[in-house]
């Protein structure tokens, strides 16, 4: 004749099938536990035969609090998961800003800057690379002399090797037609490997004044006080913007924000190229493209800003652009700007979406250095 299970056999249905040998435990032991005294007093000595058992109420309760214990044991048994962060948006130039950071600042006299512009257009059949050159020699102390050189005569050569070989086809001349946004002839572009002619100012500037203006009228005394601290940079971001605002420039600060990168090619020690870094990454309008190769041949993390890339006149009667976007390429390793491109933002006037239209490139020679020489060899003085 079947009988009604009684407490010992709900604790051990109660067990988790899921335990092995080692890990389970018997639910005799714990039920001589829980009837147990406690320390220093004797066990509970068990009913007599014939009486009845009062386990009719309190045994499913004291199953649930045993599986649980059971539960609460076999869970300890296994290690927690990880609890992991999600990344940040553009974690990449977060990675980029602890990788610089803490770089030593290089130490110099001069800030080279040797600035490499290229323009790609088609003619004849082909594309181009119309290359023009200018290098600058900026002294820290404004009491020395300033270098300047210019090239005059842009160069070109075919933008790719089936552009070479376009080229050669068609004779191989030895200049081509540029492209003019005027009404007016255009003067031919000699196929070389280096721009021409070039010219040379050497002189004082007793203001200091760096050449670059696109983020404002700079000192190299005012780089070097640049924040490396993000909350401090904004507030010079800021006091940089009213100025331009004073002097009749009315573009939000917000739009003014992302032409702050173009600091990242100006003579800045790591940890302040790392506070630009943070700032930028936190914009809503910043977004990292991936890693590609430069105009120039090296790997950098292309960004776009979110800044605008301007368009290009392509016919003036009647009039026609084409719209342009922009990305700026930066140095894995230093976080410095290598490249400031423009692609083409939609196909018109015989180039495809996406295509190069222009660039400019931070020349391979860019950085602090000794004084320069004087005069620069195959340069002229200019006036």
């Amino acid at each position: 004749m079947s009988r009604k299970p009684d407490a010992v056999d709900l604790l051990a249905m109660a067990r988790p099938a899921s335990l092995d040998r080692g890990s389970r435990i018997s639910a005799d032991a714990i039920l001589s536990m829980a009837t147990a005294g406690s320390p220093g007093e004797p066990a509970r000595r068990p009913l007599p035969p014939g009486r009845p058992r009062l386990w009719a109420l309190w045994a499913p309760l004291s199953t649930v609090a045993i599986v649980a214990l059971i539960f609460a044991l076999v869970t300890n048994l296994a290690s927690a998961p990880a609890v992991l962060s999600p990344p940040k948006t553009n974690q990449e130039l977060f990675d980029l800003a602890d990788r610089i950071e803490n770089l030593p600042a290089q130490s110099g006299g001069y800030w080279r800057d040797v600035r490499i512009d290229g323009n790609h257009l088609s003619t004849g059949g082909y594309r181009v690379v119309v290359v023009g050159r200018r290098e600058t020699w900026q002294p820290r102390d404004p009491a020395n002399l300033v270098l300047t050189q210019v090239w005059r005569q842009d160069s070109a050569r075919p933008a790719t090797a089936d552009d070479e070989r376009a080229w050669r086809a068609a004779g191989a001349p030895a200049r081509v037609k540029g492209h003019c946004e005027t009404s007016g002839p255009c003067d031919s572009i000699p196929i070389a490997d280096e721009p021409k002619d070039c010219r040379y100012t050497l002189r004082v500037d007793s203001t200091g004044a760096y050449p670059d203006t696109t983020v404002g009228d700079f000192t190299m005394a005012d780089l070097a006080a640049i924040a490396t601290d993000p909350a401090t940079l904004m507030k010079q971001l800021h006091a940089y913007h009213e100025i331009w605002n004073r002097r009749g420039f009315t573009q939000p600060f917000e739009k003014f924000l992302p032409t702050t990168a173009n600091l990242l090619g100006m003579p800045l020690s790591p940890a302040q190229r790392a506070a630009i870094i943070r700032v930028l990454a936190d914009l809503p309008t910043t977004k990292v493209v991936g890693t590609v190769t430069d105009p120039l041949g090296r790997k950098g993390i292309s960004v776009d800003f979110g800044g605008a890339g301007g368009s290009l006149v392509y016919s003036s009667k009647p009039r026609k652009e084409l719209p342009l976007y922009s990305r700026q390429i930066l140095d894995p390793g230093t976080g410095e700007t290598l490249s400031r491109v423009s692609y083409a933002a939609r196909t018109a006037a015989g180039v495809t979406k996406g295509e190069v239209m222009s660039y400019q490139a931070r020349g391979l020679e860019s950085g602090w250095t000794t004084p320069p020489a004087s005069p620069p060899a195959g340069c002229q003085k200019g006036e």
